[in-house]
C-alpha cells in the first residue's frame, strides 16, 4: 500500500500556478514533484507536533 498514490485538488490563483510551473520546469522537474518536497520538508518540520497530536488522540 506505500505505493499507491492519491490525487488531491488545490484551489490556486492563475497567476502563481503558472509562475510556479515556469520555475519548476525551468529547475528540470514538475509541480508534483515540488508539492510533494514540500509536504516531505512540512512534515519533518512539524514531525515533533505530529507525535505530540498522536499521544493526544
Amino acid at each position: 500500500m506505500k505505493n499507491k498514490k492519491i490525487n488531491k485538488t488545490i484551489r490556486v490563483e492563475p497567476d502563481l500556478w503558472d509562475k510556479f510551473i515556469k520555475i519548476a520546469r525551468y529547475k528540470d522537474s514538475d509541480a508534483s514533484k515540488e508539492i510533494r518536497k514540500f509536504i516531505k520538508r512540512y512534515l519533518a518540520e512539524n514531525s515533533q507536533l505530529f507525535l505530540e497530536m498522536e499521544t493526544k488522540i
